[in-house]
């Protein structure tokens, strides 16, 4: 059985999306490639993102906790979780790798994206440079609002995991 998990930083409702040139040359802008990989799909994330998910603690308690590798941007957004998944239009950036976030909580994993200079650098360019904000479905997605990471408004953090 594969476990995948992804951060995902999203907008659904006026942005503009990126070409794909301009989403790889501002992820490079802001550090966030691994410069050695900064062209391949996977295992392009630079160390000290990586880094913020070493935690030897949740890895004694889950031996497939998450291991991001890869940052892409994409012209859709998807959001997965064991109980169904969201896909909708939009814009988004899904920092992702193997594994699953137990035992981390939704307090953890934003304690971990809100003290990063470079992650909170991310969110605020995302939104200056291409607008928009996400919006809840009108339907109350309980999915959506237990996946919700961190943002009151503008771009919003999210945590996705599929197996």
């Amino acid at each position: 059985m594969s476990f995948y998990s992804a951060l995902v930083l999203a907008a659904n409702d006026g942005v503009r999306p990126p070409s794909p040139a301009a989403a790889s040359c501002l992820l490079d802008e802001l550090g966030l490639l691994d410069r050695a990989n900064a062209d391949a799909e996977l295992g392009n994330l630079a160390s000290d993102i990586t880094d913020l998910f070493a935690d030897e603690a949740a890895k004694a308690e889950n031996d497939r906790f998450f291991c991001p590798d890869s940052i892409e941007f994409a012209a859709s957004v998807e959001i997965d979780a064991p109980d169904g998944a969201f896909e909708g239009s939009g814009c988004c950036v899904r920092i992702h790798g193997n594994g699953y976030l137990f035992p981390w909580d939704a307090t953890t994993l934003r304690d971990r994206v809100t003290r990063s200079p470079k992650l909170l650098r991310l969110r605020q360019v995302v939104g200056e440079l291409f607008g928009g904000r996400f919006v809840f479905p009108a339907a109350d997605d309980s999915l959506l609002r237990l996946r919700w990471i961190d943002g009151e408004e503008g771009w919003m953090w999210f945590a996705s995991e599929s197996m």
